[in-house]
């Protein structure tokens, strides 16, 4: 990527980080509580926080509302940073997840499930091409865990039952085909043929007819709720604040949140409302 774009993606990180920081100074947020998994394969790593956060083994509702519910942030990248792809990044005791805000549904659930596992496998650590492989493996388990999908019976699937199926996971049809061929569901005649036919019918780079709802912050929400009601005070009013453009705070916050950026409003420093996230 070229350096300027390398800078406004890290301009985009900065930005959301100080803009978590004033949230925190005025509101209680959840802590974080990751777990450290450095030593696990990633297969493992996944069937074990599913057992710590009580998941079982059926699909997860909402991805991104589960992370925030255990202390991580997440922010979403200018347009222009696209080609940076998602990143995570810890700042002090803090993680932070940033997506791209023109992903699919499903797309966007494997990205913070990637982006999670090199919080939980790699936290900090400079990444690399087999950490991403790691990351995917992760996502990958932690998203389509072995006993659910067993429990499916997709051994052996055909391509129609793989589409059917991938809606009831929350997944893009080929990454729900990988998961069957790593977990020899698929033999690797079947596992080719499958993934032919879905790059035939357009699901190789895209969702076609995907109704998955692209999913939210609730923690964001909320603040930016509280923002409004209980402070009296507009984003456009907290960007002032930061002294940041009102498009670079929109950025942050870009399909996370439904809100516009319109109207003033008065700040109302004594109001110092307490917030903590229901849990999935």
């Amino acid at each position: 990527m070229t350096a300027l774009v390398r800078e406004r993606a890290l301009s985009a990180a900065t930005i959301a980080i100080e803009l978590n920081s004033w949230f925190e100074a005025l509101f209680e947020l959840p802590h974080p509580c990751l777990p450290s998994y450095s030593h696990l394969d990633a297969e493992v790593a996944a069937q074990q926080v599913r057992a710590a956060w009580a998941l079982g083994q059926d699909p997860i509702p909402n991805v991104i509302r589960l992370i925030e519910s255990y202390g991580v942030r997440v922010f979403s990248l200018p347009w222009e940073c696209l080609e940076v792809g998602p990143f995570s990044t810890i700042a002090g005791e803090t993680p932070f997840i940033f997506l791209a805000s023109r992903e699919s549904g499903e797309r966007l659930r494997f990205d913070a499930a990637h982006e999670l596992g090199h919080l939980l496998l790699h936290g900090g650590i400079p990444r690399g091409r087999d950490l991403e492989v790691e990351a995917n493996d992760f996502a990958s388990a932690f998203l389509m865990p072995n006993a659910g999908l067993l429990a499916q019976r997709l051994k052996n699937a055909p391509v129609d039952r793989i589409l059917s199926a991938k809606r009831r996971w929350g997944v893009s049809a080929i990454d729900l085909t990988r998961r069957l061929r790593t977990l020899d569901f698929l033999s690797g005649r079947r596992y080719n043929q499958a993934v032919n036919e879905l790059t035939r019918r357009g699901y190789r780079r895209t969702e076609p007819g995907s109704l998955l709802t692209r999913e939210s912050s609730l923690l964001l929400t909320y603040l930016f709720k509280e923002l409004r009601n209980g402070l009296k005070m507009s984003p456009a009013d907290l960007a002032a604040e930061l002294n940041i453009h009102p498009t670079m705070l929109s950025e942050c916050i870009n399909g996370l949140v439904p809100l516009e950026l319109d109207g003033g409003g008065q700040h109302s420093a004594s109001l110092r409302p307490n917030f903590a996230p229901v849990r999935d």
